[in-house]
């Protein structure tokens, strides 16, 4: 059996406070008696999380596992880094603002239980590729990417969760401009036009710290969900939130009109303007992205095969 080494990937930016000290006692105390090698490693800035593993991969041999300790945006630099080595395998110890992925798995996994985590399963899950760039969870664009944007204003505020502030972010940004003007091709085939408050392009189901935009998506089922919001009002989208956040939209008879929800393995978003993409948190300004699925493109470390909801 090739040897095993840990690498615990710290955030001391993600979630309120740093965690630093108290996730690095964890894996010592975890690691007391095993003859395992493992490694911990704070972050200094963005995309080192991202140019750390990819390193370990270049140099290190045997069965690599990386545990990213913070939120979304903390697993999407790690898992960029190992893309393309089949040694490496990731995880999450989820100290985030959101901590959304982790919703795409059984409530009863402890993701934070360290000593049950490094003996976890290997399982192979999609992802996205949204031109260049890996999406281990969603990629939203137009109105929801702005309030992501913006989110940033409310999340440290003391007391405010994840999704408290997400909702404040929401309301903020009903202050601004909602609406972006889109071409979406499906499929190489179906083409939908039109000025959409946002386009939800999904390989997990929740974001924005559990909102269920996505509620059929599966990170395993090879297909990417797409759920468009057409324009509405103001007034109305207060109305709508609610069932929105709680994944009820395709169902609710007052909503139906107001969605295109579909599955596919491509999608390709462009507009003559300028639009705000969010991707597993990270924000960008395109014309054009081409979102594509990666079946079964990185291991993901899991108690057992069936435990994906």
């Amino acid at each position: 059996m090739s040897e095993t080494k840990h690498y615990f990937i710290i955030n001391p930016e993600a979630g309120k406070i740093d965690v630093s000290e108290k996730i690095s006692n964890e894996i010592i105390k975890a690691f007391n008696g095993k003859k395992d090698e493992y490694m911990i490693y704070i972050t200094k800035g963005k995309n080192d999380a991202t140019n750390f593993t990819e390193d370990i991969c270049k140099k290190e041999k045997g069965n690599l596992r990386f545990y990213a300790c913070g939120g979304d945006g903390t697993l999407n630099e790690v898992v960029n880094g190992l893309i393309g080595y089949k040694n490496a395998s990731a995880s999450v110890i989820p100290y985030g603002t959101g901590n959304d992925f982790v919703n795409n798995f059984s409530t009863n996994i402890n993701f934070f239980d360290i000593e049950k985590q490094i003996e976890f399963e290997e399982e192979e899950i999609d992802l996205l590729k949204v031109n260049d760039k890996y999406s281990v969870n969603l990629c939203n664009i137009g109105f929801d990417a702005k309030v992501a944007e913006n989110m940033n204003k409310f999340k440290r505020f003391p007391l405010i969760s994840g999704q408290g502030a997400y909702t404040l972010s929401v309301f903020y940004s009903l202050l601004h401009k909602m609406y972006s003007n889109l071409e979406i091709l499906i499929d190489n085939e179906e083409t939908i036009e039109g000025d959409f408050l946002l386009c939800v392009v999904a390989n997990g189901m929740t974001y924005g710290g559990g909102y269920k935009g996505a509620p059929l998506a599966k990170i395993n089922d090879g297909l990417i969900d797409v759920c468009i919001f057409k324009k509405v009002s103001r007034t109305k989208l207060l109305k709508l939130i609610n069932v929105f956040k709680r994944g009820e939209h395709l169902e609710n008879e007052e909503m139906k009109e107001y969605f295109i929800y579909k599955k596919c393995r491509s999608i390709n978003i462009k507009s003559k303007k300028d639009f705000t993409v969010c991707i597993d948190g990270e924000i960008l300004i395109e014309k054009n992205i081409e979102i594509n699925l990666e079946r079964k493109a990185v291991n993901f470390l899991v108690p057992n095969k069936e435990i994906i909801c």
